[in-house]
């Protein structure tokens, strides 16, 4: 375990990287309670493991490649077939290219293109992203199809998505 005097450095890197590693978790998990919880048990072996790290190397790739490791065991143990383990590899490699800027400029543009939406078609995409809720028992409270839920949020992400490019776009992110 790390002594007490790596306690502000490790809390300054997490501090740094945490919303990093939290996405990752989100794009892996299929709710965002079970990232939120597979966060506190990453963040809890980093700590007990930090006086392994390299200082040298990436604290976020060092985190991501544990907080790998706590996902595909939660998913094998909640037997979940969520993502092929390839596929986690592959979000976790374009996550580490990616530049901290442009996730930065990505995450402001969502909430200035999630306030731009209609207010029925944020309310629906905020109920379907609170707390792992399950697309068909929010159409049956909505008395919608699941269907027309589901294409609901297909056109809403495709909204989202091009509102999202055009502001990374305009500031200067190809």
């Amino acid at each position: 375990m790390a002594s007490l005097s790596d306690r502000d450095v490790f809390l300054d890197l997490l501090a740094a990287h945490e919303g990093q590693l939290l996405g990752f978790l989100c794009a892996v998990v299929p709710s965002l309670h079970d990232a939120e919880d597979l966060l506190q048990q990453t963040v809890l072996t980093m700590w007990q493991k930090f006086g392994e790290f390299d200082r040298a190397t990436s604290f976020v790739a060092w985190g991501r490649q544990i907080a790998r490791y706590k996902a595909l065991n939660h998913l094998r143990a909640k037997r979940l077939r969520h993502l092929d383990e390839d596929i986690i590899d592959l979000l976790s490699a374009q996550q580490q290219e990616e530049p901290a800027e442009l996730r930065d400029a990505r995450r402001l543009a969502l909430a200035s293109c999630l306030e731009k939406l209609a207010r029925a078609d944020r309310a629906l995409v905020e109920s379907a992203y609170r707390d792992g809720a399950v697309i068909k028992d929010l159409a049956v409270r909505m008395g919608r199809p699941a269907a027309g839920v589901y294409n609901s949020l297909a056109r809403i992400r495709g909204a989202l998505y091009r509102c999202i490019a055009a502001a990374v776009a305009q500031e200067g992110f190809a």
